[in-house]
C-alpha cells in the first residue's frame, strides 16, 4: 500500500464527499459500472484498500455479479461472485449490522474457501466486507476491500462505512430512487392539496381545490380508502362543474397527495355528456338521470346517443365500462347522493 495514511478527519472529508456524490449521482435502472468505480477510487479516500469491488447479488441466478473492481485478479472474483455467499461467514455478515473485518473473525475460525482462494493465496493482511440493503429490506449485494498492512481498516473505518451503507447501497439497487409526489407541483401545471388523517385539506398551491376533497365529492369515497390504508386507484378523470380535471392520489394512512391538473375531455365530449355517461356507468336509467339534470328524458337519450356515436361504444353497458376505465367521477346535480341504509350504488366505482 503507498501513499500518505489518512487521519480521521481527512476519512470523514472523504466520505461525506463520497456520499454527497452518490446522492448527486443520476442513477438509471442499472448503475453505470463508471459511476461504481468513481465510487471505488473515492472510497480509497475513507479506507485505504490494495483491492476493492463492488458486487450486486442476482437473486434469480442466486449469484453475485461483480460491477466494478480494482486490484482483485479473476479467480478471487469469481469466487466473491459465486461461492462467497455460500460461505458460513458470509451468513454472519448479512446478518450483523455492520462490516466485519477479518481481525474481527476468531483465529479458531479463520479457515474455509476464502482464506484458502482469496486471503492466504494473495498475502491478505486483512480487509472487510458489507453487506448492503435496501431501505425495504432487500439484500441488493456486497463490498470487498482487502489490504496488505494490517493496520487497515482502522476502527473509524467500520463506523463511517455504516455510515455510507444506505448511499452505497442505492447505488446497487436496480429500483430507481423514489421520486415524492409533490415534485409535479413544479411543472406549471399541476396543482395539489394534502388531506390530513382527519379529513382537513391542506393547500400545496395557489391553484389548489379543496372540493375534491370535501364531503359529498365523488373522490371522498376513494381518498378514505387510501386514509384507511387500502389500495390506492389509479388515475382518475373528475368533472367538477364544467371543469375536467386529471387527478393523481399518493400516499396512505400517514395521509394523502391529491394532485390535480386541467385535463382534455376524452372522445371530445362535453361536459353534459360526461355527466350522462357518468351516469350511465352507475346504472342510472335515463329517466333517473333527467330528474338528476333537471332536463327532459328526450334530451338524456340525445345525449346519450352522442356518447355511444362518439366513443364507438355499441351499448350502455360498453359505455359503462369505459367511464370505469376512465375512471371518471363527476361532482355534480348528475351524482345523487347515498342515503342512510343504502347500498353501493350511492358509491364511485373504483376504476379497474
Amino acid at each position: 500500500m503507498t501513499g500518505v495514511t489518512p487521519d480521521t478527519s481527512s476519512r470523514l472529508r472523504a466520505a461525506r464527499e463520497l456520499g454527497d456524490f452518490l446522492r448527486r449521482s443520476s442513477r438509471p435502472t442499472r448503475a453505470p459500472a463508471g459511476m461504481l468505480s468513481a465510487a471505488l477510487d473515492a472510497l480509497h479516500g475513507v479506507l485505504p484498500y490494495d483491492c476493492a469491488s463492488f458486487a450486486r447479488w442476482d437473486p434469480m441466478l442466486r449469484r453475485h455479479l461483480t460491477v466494478a473492481s480494482t486490484g482483485y485478479p479473476a479467480t478471487a472474483l469469481c469466487f466473491l461472485d459465486t461461492r462467497m455467499h455460500a460461505d458460513p461467514l458470509f451468513a454472519e455478515v448479512q446478518r450483523g449490522s455492520g462490516p466485519l473485518r477479518v481481525r474481527d473473525i476468531p483465529r479458531a475460525r479463520r479457515h474455509g474457501e476464502i482464506f484458502e482462494t482469496v486471503i492466504h493465496p494473495l498475502g491478505f493482511a486483512d480487509g472487510l466486507t458489507q453487506c448492503l440493503f435496501a431501505r425495504d429490506g432487500r439484500y441488493l449485494g456486497m463490498l470487498n476491500v482487502s489490504t496488505l498492512d494490517r493496520r487497515h481498516p482502522a476502527d473509524d473505518v467500520v463506523d463511517l462505512l455504516a455510515l455510507l451503507a444506505d448511499d452505497l447501497a442505492a447505488a446497487l439497487d436496480p429500483l430507481p430512487p423514489p421520486v415524492p409526489a409533490t415534485g409535479a407541483l413544479a411543472d406549471g401545471h399541476t396543482d395539489g392539496l394534502l388531506v390530513t388523517t382527519i379529513g382537513q385539506a391542506v393547500p400545496l398551491s395557489a391553484g389548489a381545490r379543496p372540493e375534491l376533497a370535501a364531503p359529498g365529492s365523488p373522490l371522498r369515497p376513494l381518498l378514505d380508502d387510501l386514509l384507511a390504508g387500502r389500495e390506492p386507484p389509479r388515475a382518475l378523470l373528475v368533472l367538477l362543474g364544467a371543469d375536467l380535471v386529471a387527478v393523481n392520489l399518493d400516499g396512505g394512512a400517514h395521509g394523502v397527495v391529491v394532485l390535480h391538473r386541467p385535463a382534455d375531455p376524452p372522445f371530445s365530449l362535453t361536459p353534459r355528456e360526461l355527466e350522462v355517461l357518468d351516469a350511465v356507468s352507475h346504472g342510472q336509467t335515463n329517466a333517473e338521470t333527467a330528474r338528476a339534470l333537471r332536463v327532459s328524458p328526450r334530451t338524456v337519450a340525445t345525449h346519450l346517443e352522442h356518447v355511444l356515436a362518439k366513443t364507438g361504444c355499441a351499448n350502455r353497458t360498453a359505455a359503462a365500462r369505459l367511464a370505469t376505465r376512465l375512471g371518471l367521477l363527476v361532482a355534480g346535480p348528475a351524482r345523487t347522493p347515498a342515503r342512510s341504509g343504502d347500498g353501493p350504488p350511492g358509491r364511485p366505482l373504483r376504476p379497474l
